[in-house]
């Protein structure tokens, strides 16, 4: 993919927009909720040179449903909890459909986890509110950025996607088999225990424990063990700098910069080097989840021992089993 000056400047100013207004209007805090909102929009078309106002609604529709679910049911405690184990599951296994419904419903999945997270003690509904106003300026400005010069068209024509009853004939013959259910029962066990920990373990951070499931676990299991090392050791190294950086509380207009800053490298990060993104993506969320305030010093480890407890959830339940379940399978057929 091409990634663009305008598609950094989208990234940077869909997100410093936000939170610039909450620091002018005294309420940091405000800001950085609707950022989130905006960053369920971000980057959806790196590499992208003119995308189409449909295809901008279509790709923004499942992030922003999914944050905004997440801040309407957050705070409940084991409800909150059963609600979000329930949909992702249920969204895991209709992302078998095709690949981009796969890829809708795990937008959908990770959005709605971070809202759960960012809007505890938050009114729900002006929560949610804030996170569309936030979303609606996001897709402003890519709208505004992808289209604000003529492009040439990407080289080659699109392939015809197959008619939606083969797609669903389809999918309907893989839920009769093992495999088609494998990635909604690693998803929902991870989640679930999740859940379970972050509930059981009442500390500020528990919330953490889910986000970094839903970032780590994935639909394949091809070189899930590199990506999973990989996203651990990005969202660790996250942890750290991002923890780091609210322990020394930076001057508002340096929040500003930080948050836009790191948003902007993102495209450039994804298409090159995961690790990195991930360890770019990691303190991002924990500015906006802090909204840029102070944290105790104790934070850093809560957010370490989230991200491991996290880790573990994943390769013990989402990985290892199913591969070792898997090269016993392989062995006893060549065998």
């Amino acid at each position: 993919m091409r990634i663009e000056l305008r598609h950094i400047a989208a990234a940077g100013l869909g997100l410093g927009g936000p939170v610039a207004w909450g620091v002018v209007s005294g309420r940091p805090a405000v800001g950085a909720l609707a950022a989130v909102g905006a960053l369920a929009v971000s980057g959806l078309f790196m590499g992208e040179v003119r995308p189409g106002l449909r295809r901008i609604l279509v790709h923004g529709a499942a992030p922003v449903a999914g944050g905004l679910a997440g801040v309407l049911v957050a705070g409940r405690g084991w409800l909150t909890a059963v609600a979000v184990v329930l949909v992702a599951g249920l969204l895991a296994v209709a992302g078998g459909i095709s690949r981009p419904m796969a890829e809708h419903s795990t937008r959908f999945i990770v959005f709605m986890v971070i809202g759960t997270g960012v809007a505890k003690g938050v009114e729900p509904v002006a929560a949610a509110v804030l996170f569309a106003e936030g979303a609606a300026w996001g897709l402003l400005v890519t709208a505004l950025c992808l289209h604000a010069r003529k492009a040439p068209a990407e080289p080659g024509e699109p392939r015809p996607a197959p008619p939606a009853r083969a797609l669903l004939r389809r999918w309907w013959r893989t839920l009769g088999s093992a495999p088609g259910w494998q990635y909604p029962i690693r998803l929902t066990a991870c989640l679930a225990a999740a859940e379970a920990a972050g509930l059981l373990w009442p500390q500020p951070t528990a919330s953490w424990i889910a986000v970094t499931v839903v970032i780590v676990v994935r639909r394949r299991l091809d070189g899930a063990a590199r990506r999973t090392v990989e996203r651990a050791a990005g969202t660790a190294a996250g942890v750290v700098a991002g923890s780091a950086v609210l322990l020394w509380v930076p001057p508002s207009w340096l929040f500003v910069l930080l948050v836009a800053a790191l948003a902007a490298v993102r495209p450039v990060l994804k298409e090159h080097h995961y690790t990195l993104y991930a360890t770019v993506m990691t303190p991002l969320v924990l500015l906006l989840m802090e909204g840029g305030a102070r944290v105790a010093p104790a934070t850093i480890g809560y957010r370490l021992a989230d991200t491991a407890i996290g880790c573990v959830l994943a390769l013990g339940l989402g990985y290892l089993p199913w591969v070792v379940r898997r090269e016993r399978s392989v062995r006893a057929v060549v065998g």
